[in-house]
């Protein structure tokens, strides 16, 4: 996280806890579960968040959360052949999400993220209209400041055996492959190292549309459809969207 970043992620908090401390006893905690769904990544698990909050105004919320997306995940590329009768159809890496591919006659090499797991704080504001005495709905915008640990995975696809020369090996050759790969063949190689994890953070907005059921004044069921696109340097842009389901006490 860079320090302009940084110090925007503490003022939202330290403002939020201030206007706290000075506002009415009125509030609530809760926790739900998450239900979510991304275009950007091939699988998406579900996930958790909590949320507390002060009541400013019958309108007006001050909102404060805790969100865990669980891991997003990529698929493999797949390698394709190219027609060796078309100049212009080359051996090509398909289905790439997120990395960078290197083909050529030796070489056929992929390296990229494989998964991550993102979760965050969130600060904002939630602006509530009373349907009838049971029931509201209710728009929210928030920083979501949130962090991310990913895992990169390199796919060598299988290639020709080349002497030192750059001479392709005949079939049958017992003599050792000067290209062998990572995985010490020519095979297919795929090297996910799961020691070696980056964390990426970043400061993005996270907007949330739902409705609060109240059976009793003390008690409330809360649903929400939220949405947040996840962006930073080096990173995939990843849009999350998530329809999530949970209790409320209110005090």
């Amino acid at each position: 996280m860079d320090v302009r970043t940084l110090k925007k992620t503490k003022f939202l908090l330290l403002i939020g806890f201030i206007i706290t401390s000075f506002s009415a006893n009125a509030g609530y905690f809760g926790a739900a579960q998450t239900f979510n769904s991304s275009a950007s990544f091939d699988e998406q698990d579900d996930g958790f968040r909590i949320d507390f909050g002060s009541d400013v105004t019958p309108w007006l919320d001050l909102e404060w959360g805790y969100i865990d997306y669980g891991y997003s995940r990529f698929d493999d590329p797949d390698f394709v052949l190219g027609d060796p009768d078309d100049d212009d159809d080359n051996d090509r890496f398909e289905n790439v999400g997120f990395g960078d591919d290197s083909v050529n006659e030796q070489v056929a090499r992929f390296e990229g993220l494989t998964n991550l797991r993102s979760q965050g704080i969130s600060a904002g504001l939630k602006f509530k209209k009373e349907i009838n005495n049971w029931m509201k709905v209710y728009a929210r915008v928030s920083f979501l400041a949130w962090h991310a640990e990913s895992m990169n995975v390199t796919i060598f696809a299988p290639r020709p055996g080349f002497d030192s020369d750059g001479n392709e090996l005949p079939e049958g050759s017992t003599e050792t492959p000067n290209n062998l790969n990572d995985c010490g063949t020519i095979s297919y190689c795929r090297i996910e190292d799961t020691d070696d994890v980056t964390n990426t953070w970043g400061v993005d907005f996270w907007y949330g549309y739902g409705a609060i059921f109240k059976p009793y004044s003390w008690l409330a069921i809360r649903t929400e459809y939220s949405i947040v696109t996840l962006k930073a340097v080096d990173f995939p842009k990843g849009k999350l969207e998530g329809f999530s389901a949970g209790l409320e006490i209110h005090y």
